[in-house]
């Protein structure tokens, strides 16, 4: 019997995604069964990335940096992109003019609903934003021929060929399963053979025969679903999910480095911003940051409802205000959830449980502005780490002429909090603290995404 080393590997690690995403709404015996703090730790440990959270890279003495962070902004949303404020964005010739400001505009107010398909293309790389109304038709011609001419070649194999195609028969099956259960109580998805849930697939297995090195892997029909609601035909929803990939496909490969580079990069961020609920993380079993292990995969999309998750992520689309906001994200909602973590003395079963039953009833709203404010706290302090500069894709900021913030000379390579009371929500009015982590990072420029789902 053949073994596929890809499906092997990720065989340990759907004991921990069923976890995660097997069932939402927790069982009568679901608790019973995860209630075991070591046995999820070691289940998690056992499986998935193992990702080592490197404090510091040098051995010996530690320099800790107690920084107070610039006040938290009152940050506002704004009115959606509508179709009037799109057309004034278009030349005679078709072209998007001013894109940056319509960017801007995106990322403060996202879209309304009208204009989705349309503006997603561009988000989403079918169309370039200089591209003419007849650029636009030559490029839509070759897609279309693209498309239906990879459709054919897997629409073309006969049953006794896939006899003996195992692994497009195991990535035929797996699509089948899960797009079965994908947003089954939409609209556009629900009822018994719904032609919608036929195009969903189709869309899927002409992906593997576009990037068959990649292929299906679980998650990737969550990412589709609001594409294809939005696009209304597998054509456009196609390429729109193609272009996407292309940014976030990294991370579902089997050597798993898109996600550990953002759990490693998530931890990073929440200590220059939040030391005092990063040292309690770590102190509880939860440093390696692994209860946003949903968050990262599949972005959110089990977090937010689905006219929500179409706003969020028009939103990332944009690349604004920097590199990997939706770790911003990710820090803003843990801000939200602080004191109900710190007050419960909440450790690792206890947060993974609590982040599963905050499905769907997160504010976007509220979480877009505090991430954004996040953002500008991080930006206009003095004395960000290269690390955070990274991540972010933020310029180093002016340095200051005399005064410098107060140091400590720790005699071990462990990181210790400046902070130890607690319950304290000093970071709203801004204090934290920084190391002077100077590590190498090697990420790429994106926000990244998935690994692996249900079964």
């Amino acid at each position: 019997m053949l073994h596929d080393p890809y499906h092997t590997a990720l065989g340990g690690f759907s004991k921990v995604t069923n976890f995660f995403f097997s069932d939402l709404n927790y069982g009568n015996d679901t608790e019973s069964h995860y209630s075991d703090h070591r046995h999820i730790s070691e289940l998690i440990s056992e499986n998935i990335l193992n990702v080592d959270i490197d404090h510091q890279e040098e051995p010996g003495y530690e320099l800790i940096t107690c920084i107070e962070l610039p006040a938290r902004p009152e940050i506002k949303r704004e009115d959606p992109v509508t179709l009037e404020e799109w057309n004034s964005h278009v030349d005679y010739e078709g072209r998007i003019t001013d894109v940056e400001t319509l960017k801007q505009r995106i990322f403060k107010g996202g879209l309304v609903h009208s204009i989705r398909s349309e503006a997603w293309k561009y988000l989403l790389g079918f169309y370039n934003f200089d591209a003419t109304n007849k650029d636009k038709m030559a490029i839509r011609k070759k897609r279309e021929e693209d498309y239906f001419r990879m459709k054919l070649q897997w629409k073309s194999i006969n049953a006794d060929q896939e006899s003996r195609f195992a692994a497009l028969r195991e990535k035929k099956s797996l699509i089948e399963k899960d797009v079965s259960r994908t947003d089954r109580t939409h609209p556009f998805y629900e009822g018994e053979n719904n032609p919608n849930i036929q195009m969903l697939q189709d869309i899927l297995m002409t992906y593997c025969m576009y990037n068959f090195d990649l292929g299906y892997v679980q998650g990737m029909s969550d990412l589709l679903s609001p594409i294809l609601v939005v696009m209304q035909n597998e054509l456009d929803a196609f390429w729109c999910f193609a272009g996407w990939l292309q940014t976030i496909g990294v991370n579902f490969e089997l050597e798993q480095q898109g996600i550990k580079n953002q759990l490693q990069n998530l931890h990073r961020l929440l200590h220059f911003v939040d030391s005092q609920l990063c040292s309690y993380l770590e102190k509880h079993d939860s440093g390696n940051m692994y209860f946003a292990f949903r968050w990262l995969l599949i972005l959110f999309k089990r977090d937010f409802k689905f006219m929500e998750i179409m706003r969020l992520w028009e939103v990332l689309w944009t690349g604004l205000p920097c590199k990997n906001f939706h770790l911003l994200v990710c820090i803003a909602i843990l801000d939200s959830e602080k004191m109900t973590i710190m007050e419960n003395d909440y450790g690792l079963t206890e947060i993974l449980k609590h982040v599963n039953e905050m499905s769907y009833k997160i504010n976007l709203e509220d979480t877009l502005c505090k991430a954004e404010a996040i953002f500008f706290q991080i930006k206009n302090s003095k004395y960000q780490s290269d690390v955070v500069q990274t991540i972010l894709g933020l310029e180093p900021p002016a340095q200051p002429e005399k005064s410098s913030p107060k140091t400590t000379q720790v005699v071990n390579s462990k990181i210790h909090s400046s902070v130890s009371s607690p319950v304290d929500r000093k970071s709203e009015s801004g204090t934290s603290s920084s190391d002077n982590i100077d590590e190498f990072v090697d990420l790429e420029p994106n926000y990244q995404l998935p690994f692996d789902l249900f079964t």
